[in-house]
């Protein structure tokens, strides 16, 4: 991010989001208090409060940033200053990734903390836990993906529904796996052979849309 025209573009994305990005963090935090409680139904409300924080600032992060700066016709600006479509691009996945990435990490090092010092967890569940932070950065980078590539509302949105739709059906399945419900108890980690195809898949799924990201936005020769 040498480009002081970059660097100035994810500042300025930045200092925008940064109410959704505190806001995120914020209710995170309180979903990890409320997970803290010694009560199975607060739990509960916790771990699905923290996933909710995650993917909410997931699902509208690519359209604020990318979509809704084509609507407000703010690119007649950006036309005047000294960058390529290019440059413009790999300013908005680096602030769209990053803006994400902060507060993503943050909860997930923050929960993974304080869940394991739980008396009646065991390290059985990291596995699990690695599997289930990971859907909400994949359901991320599928809709981000979609805005910059295609830059189409319709396309973001059709992204953002069936990756939203797809969150409870994906835990549902996953924990339902014998060969990772059964370990969930166990005192050390289990990798075994589902755990390791699930957070492949995840990571494929990652670099694939941010390679086809990179690839699209490669081929843009002007911001129309």
């Amino acid at each position: 991010m040498t480009n002081p025209v970059i660097r100035a573009l994810v500042l300025k994305d930045w200092r925008l989001h940064r109410p959704q990005i505190t806001f995120s963090i914020t209710a995170g935090v309180i979903a990890l208090a409320i997970l803290q409680l010694k009560n199975e139904i607060a739990f509960t409300i916790g771990a699905v409060w923290f996933f909710i924080s995650i993917i909410v600032l997931g699902s509208g992060l690519p359209i604020s940033n990318v979509i809704n700066e084509r609507k407000k016709q703010n690119l007649a600006f950006l036309m005047s200053l000294p960058m390529s479509a290019a440059q413009y691009a790999r300013a908005k996945l680096i602030s769209t990734l990053g803006m994400f990435l902060v507060p993503w990490v943050t909860l997930v090092i923050a929960a993974s903390i304080l869940v394991l010092r739980r008396p009646e967890t065991t390290n059985g569940m990291i596995p699990v836990m690695c599997i289930l932070f990971g859907l909400p950065l994949v359901g991320f980078s599928v809709v981000a993906g979609a805005a910059l590539a295609s830059e189409s509302e319709g396309w973001t949105m059709g992204a953002n529904l069936v990756c939203n739709s797809s969150y409870g059906l994906g835990w549902y399945l996953i924990i339902r796996i014998p060969a990772i419900n059964g370990n969930l108890k166990s005192p050390v980690a289990i990798w075994n052979s589902p755990v390791l195809m699930i957070l492949g898949g995840e990571v494929a799924t990652i670099l694939v849309m941010l390679g086809i990201t990179f690839y699209m936005q490669s081929r843009k020769r002007d911001f129309i």
